[in-house]
This record gives C-alpha cells, sequence and structure tokens, in this order.
C-alpha cells in the first residue's frame, strides 16, 4: 500500500512535500524537485521555510506553523490557498497549496505553480485599470451599443456631455439623449457596421442648445471569438474647435493674401542661406506689375530678380544686399530693372532683415515701382522750369506798379479792365503780352477777397508769344 501511494506521489505532476512537526522535510516528489529546483537528497531534513518561503515571509510562516500545531487537526485544515514562494535560484514563485494534517507525521502538501497564470492575472489586471482610465479621462465620448441599438457602456465624457449617468443609460438608446432624426442617423450608420463588420468613420453635427458641434465618429464592429458582431463601440471625437480654428486661419490667410496682393508694389520675403544659396520663400503678385512675371518665376531661385537689373546698377545691388546681411541694418536700393519686353523700370526697394538660429538672413520688404512718379516729378520740373510765379495781394482801385510794369504798354486798359473786375468782386484771369519784346507772354489771375483786397499771381508762359 505505501509502495503504491509512493508510486501515485512521484508520478503526480503536482509538487508534494511532507514535514514533520517540527517544519523539517521529510518527504519531495520529483514534481518538487522541478518546481523549486532542488533535489531530494538535498532538501531531506532541512527546514521547509529556509527551503521555498521567501526570506521576507520566513518569520510569519513560522508563526503560522506554530499557531496550526497548537489547534492541532481540524476538519477545516485541508483547504487550497495561494501564496507567494522562492525557488532555489531566488526567483520568485507564485504557488496553490492544499494543507493537510497526517496525524504524528506532521503535514503533507500537494502544490502547484501557478506564477504564469499570477503573471498573467495581473497583466490583465494591468490592462482593464489602463482602460478604464483611459475610457474614463479620454477626451472623446465612447460607448458600445448592442445590436438592438441599445447601450451597454459609456465612458465619463459621453456622461458630461449628455448630463446623464453610465448606470441610468445602460440598455436605454440614443433616442433618449438625442433629437429623433440625429439618433436614427447614428442608428443607421451602427446597423451598417453590424452589417459589414467594417470600422467606419464619418463627421456628424449635433446640437447642444444655440451651438452646432461636429464630431469625428469612429464606430468599430465588436465580436466574438467566431467573429460574430455582438455590440458596435462609438468613438467621438469633438473636432469643432479645430475646424473653427482652421477656418479662421483660412480666412485670415485669405485676407492676407488680398491685402498684399491689392497693395501697391511686391511685397516679399527673401532668404539668404548660411552657404550662399538664396530664394524667395515668398512673393506677391505684385511682381507681374514690376517684373512682366509671376510669382513662381521670381521665387524659383534669387538669381532671377539679379538678371533683371540693368548692368550698370547691378554692382550697386549687390553690394547693397551684402552690406545688409552683414550689418543686420535695413536694406534701402533704387535702381534700373529691364523687363523681358525691353521696358526699363525705376525700382525702389526696402525691407528689415533678422538672423534666424541655423544663421540664415531673412528679410521681409517691398520693391516699388517708381517709373511714373519720377517721369511726373521730370514734368514738374520741367513745367517750374517754364513758369514764373509773381503773387501779391492789393488794396488799390489801380493795379500794383510792379505788375503794370511786366505787362506791355499796349495792353494797360485790358490790365486796367481786368483789375475792376476784380474789385467788383469777380474772379478774373486773362493772358497778356510782356514788356520786353520775344519774351513770351504772362498769364494773370486776379481773385477777390471778402476782405475787399485782391489776391493775384501771374505765370510766365514760355515759348508762346
Amino acid at each position: 500500500m505505501a509502495d503504491g501511494r509512493s508510486r501515485a506521489v512521484d508520478a503526480t505532476t503536482l509538487a508534494y512535500i511532507q514535514v514533520d512537526r517540527d517544519g523539517l522535510i521529510q518527504d519531495w516528489n520529483p514534481a518538487a524537485e522541478r518546481l523549486f529546483g532542488w533535489s531530494r537528497a538535498e532538501v531531506l531534513g532541512r527546514p521547509l521555510a529556509d527551503t521555498i518561503v521567501p526570506a521576507a515571509l520566513r518569520s510569519a510562516h513560522n508563526a503560522g506553523f506554530a499557531r496550526r500545531l497548537a489547534i492541532g487537526d481540524r476538519p477545516d485544515m485541508s483547504r487550497r490557498f495561494e501564496l507567494p514562494s522562492v525557488h532555489r535560484d531566488g526567483s520568485e514563485l507564485t504557488v496553490s497549496m492544499t494543507l493537510d494534517a497526517i496525524g504524528a507525521e506532521g503535514f503533507c502538501a500537494f502544490i502547484s505553480d501557478q506564477t504564469e497564470w499570477h503573471q498573467a492575472r495581473q497583466e490583465l489586471q494591468r490592462s482593464n485599470t489602463l482602460i478604464s482610465a483611459i475610457l474614463q479621462h479620454t477626451s472623446a465620448v465612447i460607448s458600445a451599443k448592442d445590436l438592438d441599438g441599445r447601450y451597454l457602456f459609456v465612458n465619463g465624457e459621453y456622461e458630461r456631455v449628455f448630463q446623464v449617468s453610465a448606470a441610468d443609460m445602460v440598455g436605454r438608446g440614443e433616442e433618449d439623449v438625442m433629437p429623433a432624426a440625429i439618433a436614427a442617423g447614428s442608428r443607421a450608420h451602427d446597423v451598417e457596421v453590424a452589417d459589414t463588420a467594417t470600422a467606419r468613420t464619418v463627421l456628424e453635427r449635433l446640437p447642444f442648445g444655440d451651438d452646432i458641434r461636429e464630431y469625428v465618429v469612429t464606430r468599430v464592429p465588436l465580436t466574438d471569438p467566431d467573429g460574430s458582431v455582438y455590440a458596435v463601440c462609438t468613438i467621438a471625437i469633438d473636432d469643432t474647435e479645430r475646424r473653427r480654428t482652421e477656418a479662421a486661419l483660412a480666412a485670415g490667410e485669405e485676407r492676407f493674401r488680398n491685402t498684399v496682393n491689392n497693395a501697391p508694389g511686391m511685397v516679399y520675403q527673401f532668404r539668404l542661406e548660411p552657404d550662399g544659396t538664396s530664394g524667395f520663400s515668398f512673393v506677391s503678385e505684385g511682381c507681374w506689375d514690376i517684373y512682366g512675371v509671376g510669382p513662381e518665376t521670381v521665387a524659383a531661385t534669387g538669381t532671377v530678380i539679379v538678371n533683371f537689373i540693368a548692368e550698370e546698377d547691378r554692382a550697386s545691388y549687390l553690394a547693397s544686399v551684402q552690406r545688409s546681411a552683414q550689418t543686420l541694418e535695413p536694406w534701402e536700393w533704387r535702381g534700373t530693372i529691364v523687363r523681358r519686353d525691353g521696358q526699363r523700370r525705376q525700382i525702389y526697394g526696402v525691407s528689415r532683415p533678422h538672423r534666424e538660429p541655423g544663421g540664415a538672413t531673412v528679410w521681409d520688404g517691398m520693391l516699388v515701382d517708381r517709373t511714373r512718379e519720377l517721369l511726373a516729378r521730370r514734368d514738374l520740373e520741367d513745367l517750374s522750369h517754364r513758369l514764373a510765379a509773381l503773387s501779391f495781394t492789393a488794396d488799390s482801385d489801380e493795379p500794383t506798379s510792379e505788375l503794370v510794369g511786366l505787362i506791355d504798354p499796349a495792353h494797360h486798359e485790358r490790365l486796367a479792365e481786368l483789375w475792376a473786375t476784380a474789385r467788383a468782386g469777380e474772379p478774373a484771369d486773362a493772358e497778356f503780352a510782356v514788356t520786353s519784346p520775344g519774351c513770351g507772354q504772362l498769364w494773370v489771375r486776379l481773385r477777390p477777397r471778402t476782405d475787399g483786397l485782391v489776391d493775384g499771381a501771374c505765370f510766365q508762359l514760355a515759348g508762346r508769344s
């Protein structure tokens, strides 16, 4: 009988340990050798506590063992419990033990290794804790509904957004928290995902009072191990602010471009890299008016505009850019460009540079076509050479002697009539020959004032006689 029992103990996959009432090991089967790393010969007569109990728990083990000896054999002593243990190499184990009293011989125990199962359970608990933390603290609205559209779960954000409790929502439908039309549309999406067993993402608009919120909603089928769909999980992310911000940025950029493109001249940003390469990172539509080409042509390479500069002004342009890059002082340049159609344009450029952390120099500035302005200035200067002005204010009934001295005597009578008209309160203008022959004509302008005085001015008209 004993031999049969011994063979059975040796054959079992459970570790078998027997200790006497002093806690010394009396039996140790092959499964125990495999589990704890000690051979039978090594452990017989060795204290159990020093063999398989972690050092930190040995005092508690010895106290518990003493209590068992004190209370004696009891029917409820034979029970299964889980406890930490230790391998011969010091690695930690978790074992499940069933302990029995065997009278004067002491105690015996059957032990199974639960280390992997215990670790798996801990990992599962950690995973569940992680998932729960994510679900309850994410800003996404997450829920799960069965195939009948009844809620199985809603997360904390769902509770906050719809002002409901998770417990109250279980078993209810979307129509209990949303307008009927929106609930019906959502239900249709759920059915499609369940029928096709395929995830789907759509943009949905939900009314909240006077506000319409836009959600990016992803629905995912939940399946059993056999692949059959049993529920649909919905993950909704409020995308309202991002979309509004994007729309505002787009509108602002559009306003900026309209402003820049309608501004006189060419607005630009020019970069000079540390290796000497250069180029435009931005060019407004005004480049058409200046260079006669589009922004893409000007922005292609920094040398394009150099080729437009008149040969006689090219050196001054390059020197001005180099000087501004070295000193970071504002860049200013005046010169001539020659367009592809042969037109020569007078250009004025101004910009303010700054240095980027990587060493590149960047100018933000503007080029203005001053051709018309300079032509107008030249015309004005030419006109000023042709006009010699005399101005005066008089209160006499006769023309001033200075004015009379300028007019040919043959026209003095007509000048007196013009003066009388002005004194009578009416504006008067006339052209007269000047005193010196061949010196052209003089235009006289008289304007009466409210105080009775007369303001007068005369201009010499060159080339007219």
